[in-house]
C-alpha cells in the first residue's frame, strides 16, 4: 500500500472571528430580538471628499461614483493610503473590492511600516512592509479575481503577560469563504489602517466598515435555561456599552462616546426649564485597570477633588486612559442637569442628545402626565412631558 504523507496542514472550524457587535447580535437572537442597530467606528459608504477620511496617499486616489479608487504610478511597488481613524487590534473589517489585485494595511505608522493582507489573480497572502519595500510572510495559491466582499480579522493574543500582545492572528475571508489564518509575532508600528494598489493597477474599494464595538471576543453563548442577559454581560464585561430598546421595536447598541444630535428642541416648545449645577464635581478621576492606573483631568476652579474607579480587567495603558476619560466625562456631565417641561416628542428616548437654546444635553429620563386645560365646564385633556437631562460634553 502506498504511503501518504501530509505537510503544512492547517486545521480550523471555519467560523468567523466574532467581534462584540456580532456577539451581542447572536445573544439577542436567543431572546427573539433580530432588529438591532449599531454605531460605526468607520463607515465609508458613499463618503464625501477624500480629504475627510484619508491621508498620506501614494499614487492617485479619488472617489468616483461614491467608490474609493486608487491607481498606481507604474513602478513595481504598492501604492498606499491611510485612513485617518486609528484602529487598535483586534478588529474585524469588511469592504467590497472589484480589482484582481489589492491590499489592506494594518498596524501601520506614518512611514508605511506595517503589515498588509493582499490578493492577486493566482494567490493571496500576508506581507511585512517597510515603506515601499515588502517581504512575504505567507503566500497561498488561491485564485481570487473580480468582485468580492472581503473580511479581515486581526486578533491579538497574549501569553506571557496579560496586558502585552505576543502574537497576532490574521484571518482572511472572501465572500464568507475562509482563505487563511496566520499567526505571527507582534511588533508594534502604529494603529493606522489603509488600502493599497500595485504597480499601474486600478483598484476600487467600497463600503469599508469597522464597527464601533470592534473588539474580538473569545466566545459567546447562551446555554439552555440561562437568561440572555448573562450571555450579553459576558460579551460586554465592564465596558461602557449602552443598550436601549427603541420606540420602533429595534434595539440600539453603542459605546457612549459620540454626541450626534437627535433632536433640536425649539425655544417656543419649551414650557418651563430648571437648570442646576454642582460646583464640586471631581476634577480628577483615577481608574485602576488591573495592570495600569490613569488620571483623567478636566479643567475646573474648585481645586483637587478626586474620584476613584476600579476595573478588574487587564487593560492596556491606552485603554485605561481612554476609559478614565470617558468615566470622568460622565461624572462631569452629571454635575449640570436640567429639567424641561414640553409637549411630548414620541420618538425621543433616554440617552438621546438634545439641543436647546444653544446648549447640548443627554436625556436621562422622560415622564408623561395628562392635565386638563381650558374652561372648567369643557376641559381639554393635554399630554405633557418632563424631560430630565444632563449636560452633554
Amino acid at each position: 500500500m502506498a504511503e501518504t504523507q501530509f505537510i503544512k496542514t492547517q486545521v480550523h472550524d471555519g467560523r468567523p472571528a466574532i467581534e462584540q457587535e456580532n456577539a451581542i447580535q447572536r445573544c439577542l437572537a436567543f431572546a427573539g430580538i433580530h432588529d438591532t442597530s449599531f454605531e460605526d467606528l468607520i463607515w465609508e459608504q458613499h463618503a464625501g471628499t477624500l480629504s475627510d477620511s484619508y491621508e498620506g496617499s501614494e499614487g492617485t486616489w479619488a472617489y468616483s461614483g461614491g467608490v474609493l479608487q486608487g491607481t498606481g504610478n507604474g513602478s513595481a511597488q504598492w501604492y498606499k493610503i491611510r485612513h485617518v481613524t486609528d484602529v487598535e487590534p483586534g478588529f474585524v473589517v469588511t469592504f467590497d473590492k472589484t480589482s484582481d489585485r489589492g491590499g489592506f494595511l494594518f498596524n501601520c505608522d506614518d512611514s508605511y511600516n506595517c503589515h498588509m493582507v493582499w490578493w492577486q489573480s493566482n494567490c493571496v497572502g500576508l506581507s511585512l512592509l517597510a515603506g515601499s519595500t515588502g517581504s512575504t510572510l505567507l503566500s497561498l495559491p488561491i485564485a481570487e479575481t473580480g468582485a468580492a466582499t472581503v473580511k479581515i480579522a486581526v486578533w491579538p493574543r497574549s501569553y506571557s503577560s496579560v496586558d502585552e500582545i505576543d502574537d497576532l492572528a490574521v484571518m482572511l475571508w472572501f465572500d464568507d469563504r475562509h482563505l487563511f489564518t496566520h499567526m505571527m509575532p507582534y511588533v508594534y508600528y502604529g494603529d493606522a489602517i489603509g488600502l493599497a494598489v500595485y504597480e499601474s493597477d486600478t483598484a476600487t474599494f467600497d463600503n469599508l466598515r469597522v464597527p464601533q464595538l470592534h473588539h474580538i471576543v473569545e466566545w459567546t453563548s447562551v446555554d439552555p435555561g440561562e437568561p440572555v442577559s448573562s450571555g450579553v454581560s459576558r460579551v460586554i464585561g465592564y465596558e461602557d456599552i449602552k443598550m436601549r430598546a427603541r420606540y420602533d421595536g429595534t434595539v440600539h447598541v453603542w459605546r457612549e462616546t459620540g454626541s450626534a444630535v437627535d433632536w433640536a428642541m425649539s425655544n417656543d416648545r419649551c414650557l418651563t426649564q430648571n437648570t442646576e449645577e454642582n460646583l464640586f464635581w471631581p476634577s480628577h478621576y483615577r481608574l485602576v485597570g488591573a495592570m495600569h492606573e490613569a488620571d483623567g483631568f478636566r479643567p475646573g476652579n474648585q481645586g483637587h477633588i478626586f474620584a476613584v474607579g476600579q476595573d478588574p480587567n487587564a487593560l492596556s495603558a491606552s485603554e485605561t486612559y481612554d476609559k478614565a476619560e470617558r468615566k470622568h466625562e460622565k461624572i462631569e456631565e452629571a454635575a449640570r442637569v436640567t429639567s424641561v417641561a414640553t409637549a411630548p416628542n414620541p420618538t425621543l428616548e433616554p440617552e438621546d442628545v438634545v439641543t436647546l437654546d444653544g446648549e447640548t444635553w443627554r436625556v436621562v429620563s422622560i415622564n408623561y402626565r395628562a392635565i386638563q386645560k381650558g374652561d372648567v365646564r369643557r376641559p381639554i385633556a393635554v399630554l405633557e412631558s418632563t424631560i430630565q437631562m444632563r449636560e452633554c460634553l
